[in-house]
């Protein structure tokens, strides 16, 4: 059994994730299952057979990479993370798991939620696994920002550590083989015993995702009107609720329909339009978008040109790309002049200056490739953008003028999530970690340990070459150069007396005189750093902090 478990979660093994379960909190509002800072953390060993087994005997919790170093997984999840424990729902996502017919396995994640797992026969492309899932996240009320593993799609190398970022890890389920079991229909849990066979008979051959995403396709157009069966499953699905009273969605709607038949129905459309409301919605809101109402809204939309509303609510919220881009009359609709879409724009918070990753959607409107941008001009820059998704991707996307494409850049920046950097990677922090060891490491003893950059400590203060300790700094990635450094510890350590001498010798005395030449050093107060805690975390590459 733990052999064949090994096999069903086998993923990146260079690394793995660890979590100090034991100083696990419970988040007061949410009731989400929080863990403290260092009690999640990546272990930079090997992950063995050893370590599986330490995992399923209670020793110790793991989490891996599912993506390996080729770019492929064996098994994918989809993480749901509601809002407030306490109340979620787990038998409804039980249920519509079997109203959909779908190879998912529902297991409780470590706060008691569901992480929805899928397993491949064999290894399959990871952005292609991962894009699958995406397309099943409306089939659930989740937003489209909804976590899935694996998290990254292709492994890139680490240049300061070595070998490769792992990314983000996902906890293994298992744990002591009693917690963090998979469900079944009625909400029992299974054992680790019943679990490994409900793996096998429930593993994925690559070739039918896409019959799964056709089944999908046939319940979501079941009951729509007929219009819609070469459109966007959006709207397919967006027309079975409208005539809900309270749904709030109806000018959305209502403006994507009216791109979809615009395109479809080109001498009849502006009825199509006008028919829509008394078609689709309750009578009280279809009368109340009357001819008047609804010429204006066509000349307002008309004006616009902007397409599908993809990254807007409720559009978004019932996005099923994988479906739309096979229709005649979906979102790739005429293609060779539509923008790709763009999405989850993250700001990196890194000093001096912030960068910025946003995933966008392949050509073949499955695949979505990450894109790295060195500056927000590399983002908001039409050519510049153009060009790091050409190297991203593979594709170059069509060139668009004005309004366009600030309609793309309003949708993307919409999506912005800030992510701060681990402890330990800012400016201040390499500054302050360099010097802490600088001060605290060997001391000159001669002169000539002195020239080299060792520290010299001379009543309560220490005193050090700037330039060796520049090049310390910069084999740590430093950013700044030599003028800007000495400035920001100026700044920085001015309550430790720091100051910049010329004229310093090195105390070695014949007949009561200094007889060293002078260097260049710089002088502080060591009381700052005497028995202060550094940052031990590893400082890591600017690209593993997402």
């Amino acid at each position: 059994m733990n052999e064949k478990y090994i096999q069903i979660f086998n993923g990146y093994r260079g690394a793995y994730g660890v979590a100090n379960i034991k100083n696990a909190y419970r988040d007061p509002d949410s009731g989400k299952l929080k863990l403290k800072p260092g009690d999640y953390r990546w272990n930079y060993e090997e992950l063995t057979d050893q370590v599986y087994i330490d995992h399923l005997n209670g020793s110790k919790s793991i989490g891996i990479q599912p993506c390996n170093e080729a770019g492929e997984t064996k098994f994918g999840l989809i993480d749901i993370d509601p809002s407030h424990y306490e109340h979620f729902d787990k038998k409804s996502v039980i249920d519509k798991i079997q109203e959909y017919k779908l190879p998912l396995i529902p297991i409780l994640s470590k706060s008691g939620a569901l992480h929805l797992y899928i397993f491949m026969e064999k290894f399959v492309d990871a952005a292609t696994l991962k894009s699958f899932l995406s397309n099943l996240l409306p089939l659930f009320n989740l937003k489209s920002d909804t976590e899935i593993f694996p998290k990254q799609t292709q492994l890139t190398r680490d240049l300061e550590r070595g070998g490769l970022r792992p990314g983000q890890f996902i906890n293994l389920p298992y744990f002591n083989k009693t917690e963090r079991r998979a469900l079944n229909i009625d909400g029992t849990e299974f054992t680790f015993e019943q679990f490994i066979p409900l793996v096998e008979s429930n593993v994925v051959h690559p070739d039918e995702l896409n019959k799964i995403t056709e089944g999908i396709d046939q319940a979501i157009y079941e009951g729509a009107n007929d219009e819609f069966k070469d459109g966007p499953p959006c709207l397919a699905t967006l027309s079975k609720i409208m005539k809900n009273p309270a749904f709030d969605g109806k000018d959305r709607f209502m403006y994507n329909y009216h791109v979809f038949v615009k395109m479809k129905y080109q001498d009849t459309w502006k009825q199509k339009v006008k028919n829509a409301p008394v078609k689709y919605f309750e009578e009280q809101h279809a009368n109340a978008w009357d001819d008047r109402i609804l010429n204006a809204k066509i000349r307002s939309w008309n004006k616009s040109e902007k397409g599908f509303t993809c990254t807007e609510s409720p559009i978004n919220d019932h996005c099923k790309k994988g479906i739309c881009i096979k229709k005649k009359f979906g979102v790739l609709a005429g293609s060779k002049g539509n923008y790709p879409i763009l999405t989850n724009l993250k700001k990196i918070d890194l000093d001096p200056e912030p960068e910025y990753e946003f995933d966008v959607i392949k050509p073949d409107g499955v695949s979505t490739a990450t894109v790295h941008c060195r500056s927000v001009e590399h983002v908001n820059d039409q050519r510049k953008r153009r060009n790091s998704i050409s190297k991203a991707a593979g594709f170059a996307p069509p060139i668009i003028k004005g309004d366009k494409d600030q309609i793309v850049l309003d949708a993307l920046w919409k999506t912005e999530k800030i992510v701060n950097p681990p402890i330990g990677t800012t400016s201040k922090e390499k500054l302050h970690d360099v010097l802490h060891a600088k001060i605290n490491g060997p001391k000159a003893m001669n002169d000539a340990g002195f020239k080299t950059g060792t520290v010299l400590i001379e009543e309560g203060y220490a005193f050090f070459k700037f330039d060796k300790f520049y090049d310390k700094l910069k084999s740590k990635n430093w950013k700044y150069s030599e003028d800007k450094t000495g400035v920001m510890m100026k700044t920085t350590y001015k309550k430790c007396d720091i100051e910049f001498l010329d004229q310093k010798r090195f105390p070695t005395k014949d007949k009561g005189k200094y007889n060293t030449p002078t260097k260049n050093v710089v002088k502080i107060s060591v009381k700052e750093f005497e028995n202060v805690p550094i940052h031990h975390t590893k400082l890591q590459h600017k690209k593993n902090i997402i």
